[in-house]
């Protein structure tokens, strides 16, 4: 890791981490405007002490920040904010997992080379927090995308 992405990773002040990112574009270097995305939507989930939820709002922060960009203004997932504040972060994405078609932000997230931000990544990760269908569901998904082999 180069000595500019480690400092990068030890930001925390939003308006530095977009300055960076806008930097970056303007000359060119992905990997530097990768990592300050990544440490911006990090910055969503610094506070919170459950590690599936602080996760999650680096996942949503992540993709709001993408569709953002991509449309050229501000795009929030209210509908997603509404269902986590009636049924919580676990409910929320074991049903996203088993919806009969991805989500949109699964979609956005693979289309943006976030993959391993979507909730059925976290909720590989997080398996032994889940029913068992809901993890298969999760990663027959990620098969089915080719972001996991088996």
């Amino acid at each position: 890791m180069s000595a500019l992405i480690a400092n990068i990773a030890d930001e925390w002040d939003k308006q530095k981490l977009r300055n960076w990112m806008e930097n970056a574009k303007r000359v060119g270097r992905n990997d530097v405007y990768d990592a300050a995305f990544r440490q911006l939507c990090r910055v969503e989930g610094r506070n919170i002490n459950d590690p599936l939820e602080a996760e999650f709002a680096v996942v949503m922060r992540a993709l709001e920040e993408a569709l953002s960009e991509e449309a050229g203004k501000t795009k929030r997932l209210s509908r997603t904010r509404q269902k986590l504040s009636r049924a919580g972060v676990r409910q929320t994405l074991a049903d996203l997992a088993l919806k009969p078609t991805p989500s949109l932000g699964f979609v956005k997230l693979v289309e943006f080379g976030m993959a391993d931000m979507s909730a059925e990544s976290l909720i590989l990760k997080y398996r032994d927090e889940f029913e068992h269908h809901v993890v298969e569901a999760a990663a027959q998904r990620l098969r089915e995308h080719g972001i996991i082999d088996r």
